[in-house]
This record gives C-alpha cells, structure tokens and sequence, in this order.
C-alpha cells in the first residue's frame, strides 16, 4: 500500500534531493561573504549550508502565506528586513510552496546586497520527479515551475546569470550514493549574482576666469626694459 506524507519536504526521498543540492552549491558559494546570509526554505528541518566566509543565517521556512522559523510573519508582505542586509539569499525550494511566488522573488532581490549571490533550487517539473509530487501531496499541491522563468526575470533585474543545471537522481529514492549534476537530475540550481551598480564619472565644473583689466600685468609677468625706462 503507498505511504503518502502530509509534507513531501519531509520524505527521505526529498531529503536525499536536499543532500545533492547541498554537495553542489557548497563550491559555488564557498567565496561569498558578508556578515548575513537568508535561507528560504520549504524544509522543516534543514540546516543552511557551511560558508567559511559568512557571518551567520537566518532561516525561514516558507509555507503557503505564512514564514516560521527565526522570524514569524506572514508572506504576504514584504520580507521583515532592510534593503541589500544580506550578502547571500538561498531559495531551497521555497518558491514551491509561496502563496506569491514573484512577491518572494521581488523580496529575495530587494534584500540582496549589490556584488551578493542568489541560489534557487527546486524540483524540475520534466521527468520523473513531478507525478511523484502530484501523487505524494496532499493538500496544496507544490508549484513546479521551469528554471529559465526564474532566469528571465533575473536577467531583467540585470544579475549575472549561470546556467541552470540539474542535480539529483533522475526518479525519487531514499538512499544510495550521492548523485550530483545529471542531464535528467529530479532538482535543478540556479545561481546569480547581483550586479554593483555602475560608478557614474562626475562631470567637472567649468569655473569662469575673469579677464585682467587693461594696463595691468598678471601675477608673475615682467615688464621689458623700455617700458622701465618710460
């Protein structure tokens, strides 16, 4: 008899989708720094991942149109934090499970510090992945969406785009060996960075030099001799 699970972040077979995830973003944001990195997050369980250079996380999970974890609030509004406070935004499969997908993605950006890294991960909606999710959820159903949307919308926020790439086991399984990027991976990653805005060259100011009055001589000039002797 299938065993279904009110939460499917909740799966060993998720789990082991969230442990790939894991072992490909640790190289791409083993550099980022700052003092604060925000993790967004579908999983109730879950640690943010090990970054030698950043300060601290803060976590929240995210689940329909409300936040828990280090922060209670509703997501419906705008995220509880000031403009460019973080030098890392992961989305561990957090626009899946957004009552307001492009609102979180909005929030994400707005957060995020110029010169900051942005990661979203989810489960890709080709393969074999996606009606295991439609037979597993009950309830809300997670919202799979292709991984180029997230790359145009970036694009048009002008960030530094890489390539989505895929990670994970081509179907669900508990167990096994870790299993990184794959042409037919259950998870997909996107990473971006935020541009620095443009240094704007300053224009210099032309001052108005007044003419020197007739008959007189300029700083440092010499008379010759004949107009000495007259």
């Amino acid at each position: 008899m299938a065993q279904f699970s009110p939460d499917i972040y909740a799966t060993p077979q998720v789990g082991k989708l969230l442990a790939d995830e894991a072992r490909a973003l640790a190289p791409l944001l083993a550099r980022c720094t700052g003092e604060h990195g925000l993790h967004l997050t579908a999983a109730a369980q879950g640690d943010p991942p090990a970054i030698p250079l950043l300060g601290h996380w803060a976590t929240l999970r995210v689940s329909g149109a409300a936040l828990g974890g280090d922060i209670r609030a509703s997501g419906l509004e705008a995220l509880p934090f000031t403009d460019e406070a973080f030098g890392v935004v992961l989305l561990r499969h957090a626009l899946e499970t957004t009552a307001r997908q492009d609102n979180l993605l909005d929030e994400a950006i707005r957060v995020l510090a110029p010169g900051g890294m942005l990661a979203i991960t989810g489960i890709h909606p080709v393969g074999l992945w996606s009606p295991w999710v439609a037979r597993q959820s009950r309830g809300v159903r997670p919202r799979l969406t292709w991984p180029w949307w997230w790359s145009q919308r970036l694009v048009r926020d002008e960030f530094e785009l890489s390539m989505p790439r895929r990670v994970g086991s081509a179907w669900p399984r508990a167990g096994g060996a870790a299993v990184g990027e794959s042409l037919v991976g259950g998870g997909y990653l996107l990473v971006a960075r935020k541009k620095r805005p443009a240094a704007v060259p300053l224009r210099p100011r032309v001052a108005a030099v007044p003419a020197p009055i007739p008959g007189t001589l300029a700083s440092g000039a010499r008379r010759n001799a004949r107009e000495s002797i007259t």
